[in-house]
């Protein structure tokens, strides 16, 4: 298995003993039932592009040619089973030969959605995507394993793989060509992690078969050290979510692990890329669930095809993620590095339970995550700042996640299944990415506005043993028209007892008599609870009180299938939407109190 100091180099079908050993690991049986699970799943031919599945981008629709690629782990794991299986006179394979011919031989590997103008893909030159980088690091990769089983039917085949990789990617792209994820004046992101690491990985691959690519190697290489040090922020926080952290740092990494070490530390500081691997334990609440404000979900799993690698020396947390929440998923490249890692370590024994009330604070994203345990498990609460121009954006100032134990109440919503107009100035017209959707106030019918003038700043942030507070100055996340001069939303968590308390403040300075709308949402319905006081309502195993009674109260449900939410497949969710009005001096405080029972 591997050696994190030495390069990472596949093992040939032809090398019996090495696939007879992965076959037979205790801790790679879960990868193995895995891929004859999606063998068992994938149809005798590929599902192919036709003309209108590109241009139906063009009416939003980019899920007719977004299913194309995504299936492209089909030939990955086709190609790992014979891997497992070796040659066989008797059994060309024919399902695999033509999954990989179909692919290979596709007009383009570009997405739909990346063409521009969403026309048809150009015979002379289609920028290379996402989806065409890794194609050409499945296809390389793919090549320098199986080309005993391309040469046992065909003398073409394998040349045509490298042609192929060649004209799509590797040739513009080493020549120069204009790609707008390692373009000086974009922002970098995900994408140049994904495509740069991508082609890197297709560039060691052809090196080591004996057809080196130079230029678009030296140029792949810059690519990944931007990736380490421009699509975070200053201080490693992955503002797109862990979602997209493990789809940038599973190519990345793939990549890293193909260089010899030293190579590897002289192109990306290493105190930055330890940085960079640790943002998930930074943001993680419980489970599998990490908080994220923008069009991650917060559930993720730790993408084994890396993890363990990081995990020896750089961030040894993430082996507890990874024994929690494995993916054995993936590319053919990133199966093969999955087949290579040693058993974890055995974890360590868990420590005494803090009593403690603590507070973790992502300091570019302000976004504080607190913990007070409860008889019933930690309570945990999110309250984000940052601005409403970060990558993946959504327009969330103020919002706030509560989760007790296992179960989480008060959720962010994520992204949408993507359409086209998602990534167009229709994007806040989609609830998801819209404050409509997220915990945050509606004010004189004014929602957020996008753009960094739309920004937090910490006020408060203190944190004891028994007690913590959080407040931000969010009045700037509104537009001119809305009259706040300023909004100040503070959280705070208290113990009680063995218990904890959690309330949330709200403080408005506006126009006068004007209405403020305070928006929950929830997993679980509002079961109105009689009270004396306050409006009062059971969520699941939390009671929470309106902190002053609204002049009117309504209660609604949102279908996430009506809304295409992805994080949240065929379930209902539930809103309250308390109205207030300010005061003849334009002033308003208002807020929530939870209680556990």
């Amino acid at each position: 298995m591997s050696d994190r100091a030495a390069p990472y180099a596949p093992v040939s079908i032809a090398d019996r003993g090495h696939w007879a050993a992965v076959a037979r690991a205790p801790h790679l049986a879960p990868l193995i039932d895995h891929v004859e699970q999606l063998c068992a799943r994938t149809e005798p031919m590929p599902p192919t592009l036709r003309a209108s599945d590109f241009l139906a981008a063009r009416t939003g629709d980019r899920g007719r040619s977004d299913h194309v690629w995504m299936e492209r782990v089909k030939l990955g794991a086709l190609a790992f089973r014979r891997c497992v299986r070796g040659l066989d006179p008797a059994d060309r394979d024919d399902r695999l030969l033509d999954w990989l011919w179909a692919y290979l031989s596709a007009p383009t590997w570009v997405a739909a959605a990346h063409i521009a103008d969403h026309d048809l893909p150009s015979a002379a030159y289609v920028k290379p995507d996402l989806a065409a980088c890794e194609m050409a690091a499945t296809l390389a990769e793919l090549r320098e394993v199986m080309k005993p089983w391309m040469d046992s039917f065909s003398s073409t085949l394998a040349d045509s793989i490298i042609t192929e990789i060649d004209r799509k990617v590797l040739t513009p792209y080493g020549d120069g060509a204009y790609v707008h994820w390692q373009s000086p004046t974009s922002v970098m992101s995900n994408w140049v992690g994904v495509c740069a690491g991508s082609i890197l990985i297709a560039c060691e691959s052809l090196a080591a078969q004996g057809f080196p690519r130079p230029k678009a190697r030296a140029r792949a290489l810059e690519g990944v050290n931007i990736f380490f040090e421009q699509s975070f922020t200053p201080h490693g926080e992955c503002d797109e979510g862990v979602m997209y952290w493990n789809y940038g740092m599973v190519n990345a990494c793939s990549a890293a692990m193909r260089l010899p070490r030293g190579d590897f530390t002289a192109l990306v500081d290493q105190r930055r890329f330890a940085q960079v691997a640790s943002y998930p334990q930074r943001a993680h609440l419980f489970d599998n669930v990490f908080f994220s404000g923008n069009d991650s979900g917060l559930r993720a799993g730790a993408p084994m095809s890396i993890v363990p690698w990081l995990a020896e020396g750089v961030c040894p947390w993430l082996a507890d993620w990874a024994r929690n929440a494995p993916i054995f998923g993936g590319t053919f490249p990133h199966l093969l590095r999955t087949s290579m890692h040693a058993p974890l370590r055995s974890a360590a024994p868990e420590p005494a339970r803090d009593a403690a009330v603590s507070m973790a604070f992502l300091e570019d994203q302000q976004v504080a995550i607190v913990r007070a345990p409860t008889p019933r498990g930690d309570l945990t609460v999110c309250l984000t700042g940052g601005t409403n121009d970060e990558r993946h954006n959504h327009n969330d100032l103020g919002h706030f996640i509560v989760a007790l134990g296992d179960e989480l109440i008060v959720p962010d919503l994520g992204a949408p299944h993507y359409r086209t107009e998602f990534f167009s100035d229709r994007r806040y017209t989609f609830l998801s990415a819209s404050s409509r959707g997220h915990c945050c106030p509606i004010v004189g019918g004014h929602e957020q506005r996008a753009g960094a003038e739309a920004a937090g700043h910490v006020v408060t942030r203190r944190v004891d043993a028994d007690s913590a507070e959080y407040e931000l100055e969010l009045g700037s996340a509104y537009p001119v028209e809305a009259g706040l001069r300023s909004w100040r939303r503070s959280l705070t968590v208290a113990r009680h007892g063995s218990d904890a308390r959690l309330s949330i403040t709200d403080r408005f300075a506006g126009r006068a008599e004007d209405t403020i709308v305070e928006v929950i949402w929830s997993l679980r319905p509002f079961e109105r609870i009689a009270s004396d006081t306050e409006p009062t309502f059971r969520l699941g195993s939390i009671i929470l009180r309106l902190a002053a009674p609204p002049v009117d109260l309504q209660l609604s449900e949102v279908s996430s299938k009506a809304e295409m939410l992805r994080e949240y497949p065929d379930q209902t969710l539930h809103v309250l939407s308390a109205t207030y009005r300010t005061d003849s001096e334009g002033r308003l405080v208002a807020g929530f109190g939870f209680t556990f029972g």
